[in-house]
């Protein structure tokens, strides 16, 4: 894809989210704190914190890393999503992070690392609990919520990076449609030339594929796909691969009971009760770690 391709996908990307969400409203069963700032990027740098009203003490903690193929999405097009998530007794965490072509890789990791620490010094104001923390992806964010954890997990992957990686430990996560692999079988700025740029240095080269650095130390992981999810042949090999590393891992596919499409990233659907079903497999996954 060119990057003067990227304006129209974006248009076309949106007008699909907004009518999938159309009609849908905010839950009146939360605390919202919306617009908050974590970096220096303006609105790229923004986030919102969501948490069951009446709390009053930490919750377990899920961090969303949005999907968009690393060029589009934002939290306003998470929000229903992540609110189903909190109503189910989690504080949640929807954040903006810098997006391709403007800002090539590894900018959303540096983002990511740096809201959790932003989270390390104000989080308990909010009911954070980084002692029972979790990530969730989509997409492009699976990719990124399975870089991050390895980053966690993996000290010697993490001094391949120029950024010092935020002193956290994921509980568990969950990856849905994720983009895996990137980087085993051709060359890592193939598919993806507006963000990772068209010059690949030995030392960018060097951190991919991720897989290859995944240890027994990665965290528990769902992974979920669904019938006519484009990215759906690499997520068997995935979860595979982490019960070849010894690492707890749950994997489903979802299907519509009349095998009717049921396309990539359709946990996001408020309004699909198979993506309710999906939602909760994953929180009750989570909460086997609590």
């Amino acid at each position: 894809m060119l990057n003067s391709d990227i304006p129209t996908m974006r248009i076309h990307m949106q007008e699909n989210d907004q009518k999938r969400d159309a009609g849908l409203t905010e839950p009146d069963t939360l605390e919202m704190f919306k617009n908050l700032s974590y970096g220096p990027y303006g609105i790229e740098n923004t986030f919102d914190i969501y948490y069951p009203k009446g709390t009053d003490k930490c919750l377990p903690t899920i961090i969303n890393i949005h999907g968009g193929g690393f060029f589009y999405g934002d939290k306003e097009l998470y929000r229903f999503y992540t609110m189903y998530l909190a109503t189910q007794g989690f504080a949640v965490v929807n954040f903006n992070y810098r997006l391709a072509p403007d800002h090539h890789y590894p900018a959303p990791l540096e983002d990511t690392n740096a809201l959790i620490n932003w989270l390390i010094e104000h989080g308990r104001s909010y009911y954070i609990d980084l002692d029972r923390l979790f990530l969730v992806g989509d997409s492009a964010g699976g990719q990124l919520v399975e870089q991050y954890a390895t980053l966690t997990s993996n000290s010697a992957y993490a001094q391949k990076f120029s950024f010092e990686i935020a002193a956290v430990q994921f509980k568990a996560i969950a990856l849905n449609c994720g983009a895996y692999f990137i980087g085993k079988n051709s060359a890592i700025n193939q598919d993806f030339p507006f963000y990772f740029g068209e010059t690949i240095t030995s030392a960018l080269k060097s951190q991919f594929p991720v897989e290859s650095y995944i240890t027994a130390n990665f965290p528990p992981a769902f992974i979920a796909t669904s019938t006519h999810d484009f990215l759906k042949e690499i997520a068997s090999p995935f979860a595979d691969l982490l019960q070849s590393k010894g690492v707890e891992t749950v994997f489903r596919l979802y299907a519509n009971p009349d095998y009717t499409e049921l396309g990539h990233v359709f946990h996001l659907n408020q309004k699909s009760e198979l993506a309710k079903q999906c939602n909760n497999d994953e929180m009750a996954f989570f909460n086997r770690f609590i």
